[in-house]
């Protein structure tokens, strides 16, 4: 079965950002919370994988983004530029991380929204624990959003 998740509509010729969603396959509605959850996943993995850019959110050091690039060839412009070469690997990896973190959590909540009888067992503390996973996986979601924009 081929399910579209929709065509993405110009709204305005000149702002390539208005859009709207059309064209959504009826079939999309009765497991639209699944659904979902999967191009969240799918989609942070696909954009930390496929960006170069470092969220805001993991730079502790408010001098990260105003330091100078040096461009001599004595030993002070070369320390300072390793100093900050090794800054932007380590943001990097710790926003990759991050985002990957975020992409985990929505995947166990996957698995957990696909479990079934006898996998369950407990009812009760099943359905807590899943409701505390989809606050916890939207709510790091949140925390990462806006430095999704690249």
């Amino acid at each position: 079965m081929t399910i579209s998740f929709g065509k993405v509509k110009n709204l305005d010729k000149d702002n390539f950002a208005r859009f709207r969603i059309e064209k959504i396959s009826w079939d999309v509605h009765w497991q639209t919370d699944l659904y979902l959850a999967v191009i969240i996943r799918d989609y942070l993995r696909f954009f930390i994988k496929n960006t170069m850019a470092i969220g805001n959110c993991v730079i502790d050091d408010p001098g990260f983004h105003t330091e100078p690039h040096y461009v001599g060839d004595d030993e002070y412009s070369k320390r300072k530029n390793a100093e900050h070469k090794k800054k932007s690997e380590y943001y990097s990896q710790k926003w990759k991380d991050l985002v990957n973190s975020v992409a985990d959590e929505f995947d166990e909540l996957i698995k957990m929204m696909l479990m079934d009888g006898p996998e369950i067992g407990d009812y009760r503390e099943f359905y807590e624990k899943q409701k505390a996973l989809e606050k916890k996986a939207f709510s790091d979601l949140a925390e990462i959003f806006d430095d999704l924009s690249w």
